[in-house]
């Protein structure tokens, strides 16, 4: 993994078409002894953690673009490559062993009715190939979603804060009340154009001069 790649390699206006993966500022938010910054929990719109976070609020969701492929037909040097992409996988594997102990994978090909079926219907239709998710608190869920395809230029990877009923089956603490505040969602057109578009929409901010300060 390049160390040293800087903000303009990751969100620049190439990224749009090229791909981009945090710089090392970035990456280093995302993994934080004690957790997440605060910042994203506390995100009503779309915007910035950070000069090199991106965060998207989707209804209840807040996705945190980490990674995407970009177009490998392009021509030109794509703005992250798989063994990257792989690599900070597994440092984000590591950061949520250290907050939230062992991951669980969530079977994308179950069908369910609940809010974790509308979920994995949603990350389905997505284009969602894996998904690791842990119980970050009693009240949120973490996924960390690998998405598309390499060689059509859509691999990309995303952090997801959820409530925690659409990864997990509630508690026995957990009330009719609590799980009722949770109920199956009605997000499917709020994911389904995410993983690849939603990333290159970041460049196209850039593109427009609308980025951080």
């Amino acid at each position: 993994m390049d160390l040293h790649r800087d903000e303009a390699a990751a969100f620049g206006p190439s990224s749009f078409v090229d791909g981009g993966l945090l710089p090392y500022e970035g990456r280093q938010q995302m993994l934080l002894p004690d957790g997440l910054p605060p910042a994203v929990f506390e995100a009503e719109e779309d915007g910035w953690l950070s000069p090199n976070n991106p965060i998207l609020v989707r209804g209840m969701v807040k996705i945190l673009p980490l990674a995407w492929r970009g177009d490998p037909k392009s021509g030109r040097c794509v703005g992250a490559d798989p063994e990257e992409i792989a690599a900070f996988v597994s440092l984000m594997q590591a950061a949520g062993l250290q907050w939230a102990g062992n991951w669980s994978v969530l079977d994308l090909k179950d069908h369910r009715d609940d809010n974790i079926g509308s979920y994995t219907a949603a990350l389905r239709a997505a284009g969602a190939t894996r998904v690791e998710c842990w119980m970050y608190s009693e009240a949120v869920g973490l996924a960390l979603v690998r998405a598309g395809v390499e060689d059509e230029g859509t691999m990309s990877l995303a952090c997801h804060v959820v409530p925690v009923s659409w990864v997990f089956e509630p508690r026995s603490w957990a009330s009719k009340h609590h799980v009722k505040e949770f109920a199956p969602v009605k997000f499917l057109r709020q994911l389904d154009w995410f993983f690849f578009l939603s990333c290159c929409l970041i460049g196209l901010i850039l593109v427009l001069g609308q980025g951080p300060c």
